[in-house]
């Protein structure tokens, strides 16, 4: 009985551990990040490029703003209102291929949703977690040792968290799924101040395409640095386009 007492109480600690670190986290004045979302796709889907890799990086902060960059967009986020602009390259296509231009839609449909801010996703971890163990080993992020800590996610949460890292967002919920078939899980590295200083999100569900199972996945990986730090400047243009609104 005293075994079971000691071991439900390292439990609770290691959550409550981890929703502090969060909490610190989410209360941040400005920090930066950057990272990348990798999906898991249908065959079909994934081989037109809808598996491909996007990559991110943005700064926040609290009394100026937000700026994310993917690979096909810029935004910039104050006041409650988002601008976006496309970012410009040129790229050689072959008109007679089909798949590179599909390829190059799905990049842009991908990239066309900024990633949810870290603050935002550990904001809402006190009732999105379900279980937390922290891992034996520690690794080094940059300079810093970190401990790790394994987070399971409610079936609720990793509903959203899949609407979050899709690039279909919520139309995902037009699509005939058990709430059971959902999965969330996480890894959060901190470091000795009880900073978080990379988070590793996925998300697992399984939809049912012409009468067959098909699995979708998504992990996002993000590295956070700078906290309360990092200053973000919006342009006059973009200020310009945030006004329109």
């Amino acid at each position: 009985m005293i075994v079971l007492f000691a071991a439900m109480m390292l439990v609770l600690d290691e959550k409550d551990d981890l929703l502090a670190a969060a909490k610190k986290a989410a209360e941040a004045k400005s920090y930066s990040f950057r990272g990348e979302t990798k999906l898991v796709l249908p065959e079909g889907l994934a081989r037109a490029g809808g598996g491909d890799t996007v990559r991110f990086e943005g700064k926040v902060d609290r009394e100026t703003g937000a700026w994310v960059k993917t690979d096909a967009f810029e935004f910039v986020s104050a006041g409650g209102k988002t601008a976006a602009r496309p970012v410009s390259e040129w790229k050689a296509v072959k008109e007679e291929d089909g798949d590179e231009l599909q390829r190059l839609l799905y990049r842009s449909l991908a990239g066309a949703r900024p990633p949810r801010s870290p603050h935002e996703d550990f904001a809402a971890w006190p009732r999105a977690v379900a279980a937390v163990k922290r891992a034996e080993a520690t690794e080094k992020i940059g300079d810093r040792d970190c401990r790790i800590y394994e987070v399971d996610f409610t079936r609720e949460s990793a509903r959203e968290i899949i609407r979050a890292l899709l690039p279909m967002g919520r139309w995902i919920d037009r699509m005939p799924i058990d709430n059971n078939k959902y999965a969330g899980t996480a890894r959060a590295w901190i470091d000795g101040d009880g900073r978080i200083l990379k988070v590793e999100i996925s998300a697992r569900v399984t939809i049912s395409i012409q009468g067959s199972d098909a699995p979708l996945s998504a992990t996002r990986t993000t590295t956070i640095s700078d906290y309360d730090a990092t200053k973000v400047e919006i342009s006059a243009e973009a200020k310009k386009a945030l006004d329109s609104k």
